[in-house]
């Protein structure tokens, strides 16, 4: 694997990590009515936004862990 490449990987967890972060606390804040009913129960809308963002910061982290291991193996390579 390219060393640029080992790099961006694990580098794209940290920056793809936020906006799902913030996008979850906004959508459990949500005050329109999409993500809650008026009983304040979770609607459809809540839970497949929530789906989407955990699969995708999941995904992320998957990446981060390869790019981060390609980092320490070229340490271990350097060596």
């Amino acid at each position: 694997m390219p060393t640029d490449l080992r790099f961006r990987l694990a580098g794209l967890v940290v920056l793809g990590s936020f906006p799902w972060i913030t996008f979850v606390k906004n959508l459990w804040q949500d005050g329109s009515g999409l993500a809650f009913d008026d009983a304040g129960e979770p609607t459809g809308y809540f839970w497949v936004h929530l789906l989407l963002a955990i699969t995708s910061f999941l995904l992320g982290t998957a990446v981060g862990v390869i790019g981060l291991r390609g980092v320490r193996a070229l340490r271990d390579d350097r060596a």
